[in-house]
């Protein structure tokens, strides 16, 4: 085996002895945007969540999105009281960047302010979500518009 090889194989095994179990999720979302998506969590009750991918409505491109999240685990109840395993909320603020392409052909990027939330079902090392994110675009103009998605992650 090459040293680089050597070297590779070892920063893998140091990333990866570092990840406790279902703390860090990758999967796909679909909406807007659509594409990757990854999940980190710090602890019980906060993570950080990163989309990468495309956007297809009003002719957007590249579409990134990032937000710290405030997770409310086990929010649910059974009229008995019984908490409901598996569901949690979060809400979550972030920001977004969006490259659009113009019918001119012009590049206009977007950046913008996000504050949302979402619901997340975990069953055995699968997370699915639905989340809804109001956004606030800062450049190059002010202008409102909604984010967000369904997705399904595998965590690790």
């Amino acid at each position: 085996m090459g040293v680089i090889m050597k070297r590779i194989l070892l920063l893998i095994l140091l990333v990866t002895s570092g990840i406790s179990a279902r703390q860090l999720g990758l999967g796909i979302i679909i909406g807007s945007p659509t594409g990757l998506s990854g999940k980190y969590f710090f602890g019980p009750k906060s993570a950080i969540e990163v989309n990468a991918g495309w956007s297809f409505w009003r002719t957007v491109g590249l579409h990134l999105t990032g937000d710290y999240q405030f997770i409310f685990p086990q929010t649910f109840v059974t009229e008995e009281g019984k908490k409901i395993e598996g569901f949690d909320l979060y809400a979550g603020i972030g920001g977004s960047f969006r490259v659009k392409e113009k019918e001119n052909e012009e590049t206009e990027f977007h950046i913008g302010l996000r504050i949302g939330g979402g619901i997340e079902y975990s069953f055995s090392k699968f997370g699915t979500f639905l989340e809804l994110y109001p956004v606030v675009d800062l450049v190059p103009s002010t202008d409102f518009d909604f984010e967000g998605g369904l997705g399904l992650r595998f965590y690790f």
